[in-house]
């Protein structure tokens, strides 16, 4: 007895015995149980899975013509599938072709079966087919024998099918967990997923009798020490229907009898264990036999179908020759003949596009010569356009300066009229405003993305304080007002100060304007400051009529001004918001507007500005040091106007300037000729020799005399006029006389 005992134990403790059955048993329970996991449930409509049993049955026949036969049916049910766009049942199809063919062991095909699936769910992904898809190749790469790829798709799978399958499409997934874990032998996630498989089949409705997983049970358990649990699940298998009668591979019985024959070890029943493992043995070899046998025949009738092929392609090539070398004798004729009315048709092809071509470059040339002329036309229009743009600023800019002259000279010779000068001086103002707005108006339409801000030093906080303070004074609607200034902002900055004052005037004159017996409230806050430049937000609140909202994508159109009614009673020319929201797309900038009816309107804006530096400051303070004495100043005015003279002349005198005058700019050349002067200012618009031409006739012969524009043009719409007749400044008229001042200052003293 004890010799027995030893025998058996020497026998069951044989590592590469046991490991041989294991690996054989791992293997055997692949392809019979992969069969079984795959039975349950399938998504794919009933029509197509009933033309692909049709197709599989005579797939599956031993001759060619049936094999034909269910290629074709597979290959209509795509394209019809794909020509609906029925994507989803196209997925079930691929994944029914892939498993149909790994049951035929026919790898090659099953693996572009599924390939197409991952291709297709690229573009149409559906996460529950994506998860059977990650199931169907974790079962590929296990047949191949990959481990690590089936581990990695089966994990794969189970992230996808556990959140978006339903429940009958997880009883595979748990099987398929069941297999993988059994084979890295972690014995707690065996039994773990064995025990889920079987909840959910008893949920879903399957079937009852799974001794597979109930053996796999008994394994886990015996492996985890739980003996009796083992033998529970154990004798189920062996009461199981499929056990007794339809295990005809012995995939189980050869299973069942190895784990008996390792839990009898367990007990130290040595006799019991060696009669288990030996009866298991038995049944290991009738099951290789069984699927060598099974390879056999699938690889004979693969040969077999793969001749017939070979023999069905060449009788089909033969006739295919035979018919082609009839045919080629008719076509031979046939082309002979076709070539000889081609050659005819070419040559009648050839006259009439010889004949036609003639017509056409006749055509072009007399349209050629018609575009010269439009083109022409087209540019003599541009240059009328521009001049006439020019001409109405002078003839509307000349009368203002002429009134804001005499306005200047009358506050200072007579204390009387002060509150006629103030109205007279505000009517001068807004006439002067309009004028501003029509050209700059044309000067924005011009830039082509060419513009060049003006490098101005800004005192921003002056600036807003002055202007709220003005357009109170002129609009006089009972308004309160406030300034809220962040005091981190730098007290000076640089930016283009022309640019700045239109869209800020523009936005606090609505605010006043819209307003009556209300608030208006103006705000400078810093966004952002770093070394060279700061983020200012400006915001313009008013509690005035508002702005409805259908007409709020319509209040940036030129001349726009919401109803005749608010034109009426508010007048405005409708360019201010114009030029605001085209000025500050010059910067890259947009504009905000909240605003409801009779409520009030808030309006908000972004620009970025250079802080000024210490070094340009102390520059112009070096610059300023040495004055010369006004006496020793001698000033040519060059301006047409007699009116315009007198104004200007005294206004220049006033300061102990002497200032001579020039009616045009021939005068004027013949004047520098035989003088020399210290500053000239430029009438530009003038008979007989403009102020370009006069200009750039001086800088030649006395360069050093710097010459300052005072006209009514516009400077950013003749910008290289002024810059090639090298006008050293600009001034507007009707120009300020504190900048005209300033000006004869910088130049001249």
């Amino acid at each position: 007895m004890e010799h027995l005992k030893a025998l058996v134990r020497g026998f069951l403790k044989n590592k590469d015995f046991k490991s041989s059955f294991r690996c054989l048993g791992y293997l055997f329970l692949f392809f019979f149980f992969s069969a079984l996991a795959f039975s349950q449930q399938t998504a794919i409509d009933s029509s197509v899975l009933k033309e692909f049993e049709k197709a599989k049955e005579l797939i599956s026949k031993n001759e060619y013509e049936a094999y034909q036969k269910g290629t074709a049916i597979v290959s209509n049910l795509e394209k019809r599938l794909i020509s609906e766009k029925n994507y989803d049942q196209l997925l079930y199809l691929y994944l029914e072709i892939s498993y149909f063919y790994l049951t035929q062991y026919d790898y090659a095909t099953s693996k572009k079966s599924l390939n197409k699936v991952g291709k297709i769910l690229q573009t149409h992904n559906n996460n529950c087919i994506r998860g059977e898809y990650y199931e169907h190749l974790a079962v590929f790469y296990n047949s191949q024998g990959k481990t690590d790829l089936d581990e990695k798709y089966t994990l794969l799978s189970e992230k996808y099918l556990t959140q978006y399958a339903p429940k009958n499409k997880q009883v595979d997934l748990y099987y398929n967990l069941t297999l993988l874990y059994l084979r890295s032998e972690d014995w707690n996630k065996t039994l773990s997923n064995s025990m889920k498989f079987l909840k959910i089949n008893q949920e879903t409705g399957g079937s009852p009798d799974q001794p597979e997983i109930q053996l796999f049970i008994a394994e886990s358990y015996y492996n985890l020490g739980q003996i009796d649990k083992a033998f529970e699940y154990l004798d189920a298998v062996k009461n199981s229907e499929f056990f007794q009668n339809q295990d005809k591979d012995f995939v189980l019985k050869s299973r069942y009898f190895l784990i008996l024959g390792e839990l009898y070890e367990k007990q130290n029943k040595f006799r019991e264990a060696a009669a288990n493992l030996k009866i298991a043995n038995e049944y290991f070899k009738k099951r290789l036999v069984y699927r060598v046998v099974k390879l056999n025949q699938s690889l004979n009738q693969k040969r077999e179908l793969q001749v017939k092929n070979i023999q069905f392609q060449s009788i089909i090539k033969q006739n295919e020759l035979k018919t082609e070398n009839i045919k080629y004798k008719n076509y031979l004729l046939i082309l002979c003949l076709i070539t000889i009315i081609s050659l005819l048709i070419l040559l009648y092809i050839q006259y009439l596009n010889t004949k036609f071509k003639s017509a056409t470059n006749q055509l072009l040339n007399e349209k050629n010569e018609q575009l010269h002329k439009a083109n022409s036309e087209l540019e003599s229009a541009l240059n009328i356009r521009k001049k006439l743009l020019d001409t109405i600023s002078h003839e509307l800019r000349t009368p203002i300066y002429t009134l804001n002259g005499l306005l200047h000279l009358m506050k200072e010779d007579s204390a009387n009229y002060e509150k006629n000068i103030d109205e007279l001086e505000a009517s001068v103002q807004n006439l002067y405003n309009l004028s501003g707005n029509i050209i700059e108006i044309n000067v924005l339409d011009s830039f082509d993305n060419d513009y060049i801000p003006k490098k101005d030093v800004v005192l921003l906080e002056q600036m807003l304080s002055k202007m709220i303070a003005s357009v109170k004074k002129n609009r006089n609607n009972g308004n309160s007002s406030s300034l809220v200034f962040d005091a981190t902002i730098p007290d000076k900055l640089i930016f283009d100060e022309a640019k700045l004052r239109q869209v800020l005037f523009s936005l606090i004159d609505n605010a006043f304007k819209f307003s009556k017996n209300g608030t208006v409230v103006v705000e400078a806050k810093k966004a952002f400051e770093n070394d060279d430049k700061v983020g200012i937000q400006f915001i313009v609140k008013d509690t005035g009529i508002g702005i409805a909202s259908e007409i709020k994508d319509k209040i940036y159109d030129l001349f726009f001004q919401g109803s005749d009614k608010i034109n009426y009673e508010y007048g405005g020319s409708g360019l201010g918001l114009t030029l605001v929201k085209k000025t500050l797309d010059l910067f890259g900038k947009s504009i905000k507007i909240d605003s409801e009816p009779n409520i009030g309107t808030t309006i908000s804006f972004s620009l970025d500005f250079e802080i000024f530096s210490d070094t340009e400051g102390a520059e112009s303070t070096s610059l300023s040091k040495e004055k010369k004495d006004p006496s020793s100043i001698r000033i040519l005015l060059v301006e047409d106007n007699k009116t315009n003279q007198l104004i200007t002349k005294k206004i220049i005198t006033k300061k102990g300037y002497i200032c001579d005058v020039a009616d045009n700019g021939f005068e004027a050349c013949n004047m520098v000729g035989l003088a020399d002067y210290s500053l000239i200012l430029m009438d530009i618009m003038m008979p007989i020799m403009d102020g370009f031409e006069a200009s750039d006739y001086i800088s030649k012969f006395k360069p050093h005399i710097p010459i300052v524009a005072l006209t009514a043009i516009s400077e950013d719409v003749n910008k290289e006029l002024f810059s090639a007749s090298k006008i050293k400044k600009v001034l507007s008229k009707p120009v300020n006389i504190d900048e005209l001042y300033k000006t004869i200052s910088f130049y001249c003293e």
